[in-house]
């Protein structure tokens, strides 16, 4: 009973101790630096390419992990016609320890060969459309997306919208956005 006593304690002070630590690393007096894939599209540029009206602002974030740096941004919207989210993410990867081009290829080759397509009411589709690399893929109850990616040197940009596999946005419109948006890094 004692030995009980001293882990319940143990563990409390740890989470405490973590639940500080992750107080710190995410308060707000951390210096970060804004992100710059939140000023690539309007957001009635996106309500207008993917559909629906928005229910968040754009929202970015940094993050460097070792063989790559992220720059993301985020913007839920309605879904037209349903009760339904798409979500929109524009991701700008750099710093990869490879070319661009080879990552989007690495990255949609192994997500192709995925025995979950197989399953009834799965979908997988891929093509290249202008200068960006596209792949769509779902299935019945997770989350579907659409990806179109334009290669930049040891990165990439990329437009990502999730959203329920027999709604997902067509591979044409995303790829416009990717397209608008690398114009303007």
């Amino acid at each position: 009973m004692h030995r009980g006593h001293f882990t319940t304690r143990a563990l409390r002070y740890r989470a405490t101790t973590l639940a500080a630590l992750m107080l710190a690393v995410h308060s707000p007096a951390r210096a970060q630096k804004p992100s710059s894939a939140c000023g690539l599209l309007q957001v009635a540029e996106i309500e207008s390419a993917v559909g629906g009206k928005a229910k968040t602002k754009l929202t970015g974030e940094n993050s460097t992990v070792p063989g790559m740096s992220l720059d993301t941004c985020s913007i839920e919207l309605t879904a037209p016609g349903s009760d339904g989210i798409h979500k929109v993410w524009i991701n700008i990867v750099k710093d990869l320890p490879m070319d661009g081009g080879q990552a989007i290829t690495v990255r949609n080759g192994g997500t192709a060969r995925e025995q979950q397509w197989t399953t009834a009411g799965a979908r997988l589709e891929q093509k290249t459309v202008g200068t960006a690399v596209c792949i769509t893929y779902g299935r019945p109850q997770t989350v579907g997306h659409t990806i179109c990616s334009i290669p930049r040197g040891k990165g990439y940009l990329e437009i990502d919208v999730t959203g329920d596999v027999k709604a997902l946005v067509p591979i044409e419109a995303v790829s416009s956005l990717a397209q608008k948006a690398f114009s303007r890094l």
